[in-house]
């Protein structure tokens, strides 16, 4: 399962999701204004942008980096 935390009217977020959906990946997708906790996670985690994606708990990164991470899933 991949998880995602977004915001709205972000393209790479939309870009994220389009391609796991395409690849048949479930993930769950959080609005990172949703709930309070997200803001305070990503401040201190030091994440300043969207989408943050994980998957099975590892950190994948944002959406250039989930396109190199699925391609290592492939191999």
């Amino acid at each position: 399962m991949f998880y995602i935390i977004t915001r709205e009217d972000c393209p790479w977020c939309d870009k994220a999701k389009e391609t796991l959906s395409k690849r048949g990946e479930p993930y769950e997708a959080f609005l990172y204004t949703d709930h309070v906790m997200f803001v305070k996670f990503m401040g201190k985690a030091g994440l300043k942008t969207v989408p943050q994606i994980w998957h099975d708990g590892t950190h994948v990164g944002g959406c250039a980096e989930l396109y190199k991470y699925l391609e290592e899933l492939d191999e």
